[in-house]
């Protein structure tokens, strides 16, 4: 046998080949081929369950070890590094379990893997365990903490909730993105940011705790082009990289590619597209005025057709496909758009076109009818005028709710379930009666977060995939003004759309931007 050889090839006792510890080994793992003790076989049957670990008593007598049932817990192992904390998260880069303080350092930028995410069979890890501690953090829904100028007292980063995910508490500070997180954050959207523990915080005192602030995150000018319109409305760019866009002030849809400063026009059709949309097969749904019947445009041939989505007796206005090819529509009922009379709703349809989500109306829990003021606000409407729509991998849905004819609106974000998990409304600090928040275009990008172009205040709002506010970023300075549409390129950068400043000729055009972001 391999174990009774080794035995023999050595005089000294053996202690434990997975921790390298002294502790008396006790179990064998026939595939790896070690010998380890009686804390490293819980860990390890738990992250190997289909490797055969047997008693050492019992070596040559077939006796199948006991599988564990429950998950494997990341903090059940202590960090090597930092001896204090608890390991959360899994380096799949060095292939080892690591704290929210690696993070910071040494695996900024690897790929790092939740706790989560191993349990569900998405991947598998091999890590050192040294002993279990728990982790005391204390979690507080706090909101607006900073720390004085001046104060000596120590601001505890574990007194902040964290906004995306509601269940931790936050420990690390994204100098990037201005914002408190928590080691979940880490693992995904603010992976390889620069990122300040609370010691260094509190020690340095080099940031304010205020996500209100303009961040760091910087935007180039790759490209600047003139288009052939005077509004760019709409723009979805297709796989070869040319791309449709629209201006509703002439009722124009224009098939573009970009060439030198200028969109080329390759084919244009006199239509007003309120919304647009690409399939996963490269053609073009749009909702038209006065149409109840979404279109599909075969980008090939040009031509025309009815699709398979209808939102009769509603008319669709925005649109937007899902990764897992899901359409999304705001609709309304005909009549005029403000005041607000009749339906206004967000439709989720499957790939045939059948209705799987309505999402119409607030969700009022029927405890009681003690009053009739409670009865008559159960159906109060979610939206004004559900104008631009779009989604993130985990399912929550945006709007942007145009509320009255000043273009003023609010973005609000939905669970899969209709839910309503937050308004964003704009910031105090740049949007105000005088600026009101005025959304028009909005993006997904890549990381799940969510860009919104305030059109009248040149700006652009970066949200989490939950809606919380990351920061802001002025246009202006770039000598970018008015922006609208919003669309992602297919060598990830962004497209612009703007509309011409107010009080140009009748002959000025609009400008379409390319811009060059950082990983956010």
């Amino acid at each position: 046998m391999a174990f009774a050889t080794s035995i023999q090839k050595s005089q000294i006792p053996i202690g434990c080949q997975l921790c390298e510890s002294e502790k008396m080994i006790k179990w064998k793992c026939l595939q790896c081929d070690l010998l380890i003790c009686d804390q490293c076989k819980m860990v390890h049957s738990r992250i190997t369950c289909d490797h055969r670990i047997l008693d050492i008593k019992n070596i040559g007598k077939n006796e199948e070890p006991k599988e564990p049932n429950e998950p494997f817990t990341f903090s059940d192992v202590q960090c090597e590094i930092h001896l204090g904390q608890a390991c959360c998260l899994f380096c799949k880069s060095c292939n080892t379990l690591i704290c929210f303080k690696c993070s910071t350092k040494v695996h900024s930028g690897h790929e790092l893997i939740e706790e989560e995410d191993l349990n569900k069979g998405k991947d598998k890890c091999k890590a050192t365990v040294n002993s279990r501690i728990t982790n005391d953090h204390k979690i507080l829904d706090i909101t607006g903490i900073e720390k004085q100028e001046g104060s000596n007292e120590t601001f505890r980063f574990s007194d902040v909730q964290c906004e995306a995910h509601l269940d931790q508490a936050c420990c690390l500070y994204c100098t990037t993105c201005n914002t408190l997180i928590c080691f979940k954050c880490c693992a995904k959207v603010h992976n390889g940011h620069e990122l300040q523990e609370e010691a260094d915080y509190n020690n340095k005192g080099k940031v304010e705790i205020t996500p209100k602030q303009q961040s760091k995150i910087v935007f180039k000018i790759s490209e600047e082009f003139t288009s052939d319109t005077t509004y760019l409305t709409n723009i979805v760019v297709l796989s070869n990289g040319s791309m449709w866009i629209g201006d509703n002030s002439e009722f124009k849809l224009q098939h573009v590619t970009l060439r030198g400063n200028n969109t080329e026009v390759i084919k244009s059709l006199n239509i007003k597209a309120d919304g647009m949309a690409k399939t996963h097969s490269n053609n073009i749904l749009v909702t038209m005025y006065n149409e109840t019947n979404i279109k599909l445009i075969n980008t090939i041939t040009g031509q025309i057709t009815d699709s398979v989505y209808d939102v009769k007796p509603l008319y669709p206005i925005s649109i937007h496909v899902t990764s897992d090819r899901r359409v999304i529509i705001g609709a309304k009922s005909s009549g005029k758009l403000f005041p607000a009379i009749g339906r206004r709703a967000v439709i989720v349809l499957d790939q045939e076109g059948k209705q799987l989500e309505k999402y119409e109306h607030e969700k009022q829990y029927k405890r009681s009818f003690e009053s009739l003021r409670r009865f008559l606000t159960i159906n109060k409407n979610i939206f004004t005028y559900p104008r631009r729509v779009t989604s993130t991998s985990n399912g929550n849905v945006f709007v942007v709710d145009r509320l009255n004819d000043d273009y003023r609106g609010r973005v609000v974000v939905l669970s899969q379930g209709g839910d309503i998990l937050g308004i964003y409304n704009g910031l105090p600090e740049v949007n105000t009666d005088k600026d009101p928040f005025t959304p028009h275009g909005i993006l997904t990008l890549p990381s799940d977060n969510i860009i919104v172009t305030d059109m009248d205040n040149h700006l652009l709002h970066i949200l989490t995939d939950h809606g919380q506010i990351i920061t802001y970023y002025t246009l202006l300075d770039m000598g970018i003004i008015y922006p609208y549409s919003i669309a992602l390129s297919t060598t990830r950068t962004i497209y612009i759309g703007c509309v011409s400043e107010k009080g140009s000729p009748d002959n000025a055009k609009a400008k379409l931007y390319e811009l060059e972001y950082p990983g956010i």
